[in-house]
């Protein structure tokens, strides 16, 4: 019974991802024609990593909209005020909860580790010192680069054009391969990018959502609103018997029982649906104090 409880709960939050996937890029028929979307709610963030570039995409991304603000993308060198609204919104409200239901490259990578394919690893030794590197992508690559552009007068939203697994996976290959005219004009910087979300792609293969982990931006902000978000994880220690099943199952390889509060918790409930004696629950609304 506690089995097919945890099979039925994962598939629940795998067909949410999927719907929240296609609320985010309903316009799929533009994959096949090679162009943009554009539309009045191409100016409204979606909460996940969603690239604005993928043809099928009716939002803009929360990231790169927070770029091309801080680098004058229009017309002028701004206060992000509505994008840093947004973020704090729907921080405070569901926090990384957006990771691991909504977010569609979450999604992508936790359909890569499903995938049978040599031995999968849950840790390493210098794993807690990489997930700092999402804080330097935040930083540098979304917060610092743009800026220092900006000031030379040019629009460079670093991130997106150097990093972003989703923007090449949803949107720069998808439109190269429909769209002869773009096929004439790649070079080096597309290869590169088509290499880092490869590298990507295959490192989720042996490691539960890497871009999650040791890269997104994203996460890094919405991971900073975890232990106040109306979304939590609920722990009753109680009613534990620190059996260890649930930190081998969470997908972002943390110990549920000593880091329930933790920024890197992405909210998903496998701790929860595995946990023999119900301590662990995904809830909303306010804490127990």
């Amino acid at each position: 019974m506690d089995k097919a409880r945890r099979v039925k709960g994962e598939w629940k939050r795998l067909t949410v991802q999927a719907a929240a996937f296609l609320l985010q890029n309903p316009k799929l028929h533009r994959f096949f024609l090679g162009k943009i979307e554009q539309g009045k709610t191409k100016s409204v963030c979606v909460p996940g990593l969603n690239c604005y570039s993928c043809p099928a995409a009716v939002g803009a991304c929360p990231i790169g909209s927070l770029q091309a603000t801080l680098s004058g993308g229009y017309k002028k060198i701004a206060f992000p005020f509505y994008v840093l609204g947004f973020l704090m919104l729907f921080g405070l409200t569901l926090g990384r909860w957006i990771c691991g239901w909504i977010c569609p490259f979450g999604w992508v990578q936790d359909l890569v580790y499903r995938i049978p394919f040599f031995k999968k690893i849950r840790t390493f030794r210098s794993d807690r010192y990489l997930r700092w590197l999402k804080y330097a992508v935040l930083g540098i690559l979304v917060i610092g680069m743009p800026l220092y552009s900006a000031l030379k007068g040019v629009l460079v939203p670093w991130f997106c054009k150097l990093l972003c697994p989703a923007g090449t996976l949803l949107g720069g290959v998808p439109l190269v391969l429909a769209n002869g005219n773009l096929q004439g004009q790649i070079g080096v910087l597309f290869w590169w990018k088509v290499g880092a979300a490869s590298a990507i792609l295959l490192l989720s293969l042996l490691i539960s959502r890497p871009f999650c982990r040791y890269l997104c931006p994203l996460g890094a902000i919405y991971g900073c609103f975890n232990r106040i978000a109306l979304v939590h994880l609920d722990y009753d220690e109680p009613t534990c018997v620190h059996c260890g099943k649930c930190e081998t199952v969470c997908p972002m390889g943390i110990d549920p029982v000593t880091q329930f509060n933790s920024v890197e918790c992405i909210r998903c409930g496998r701790c929860a649906r595995t946990c023999p004696k119900g301590s662990l629950a995904v809830r909303f609304g306010l804490r127990k104090k």
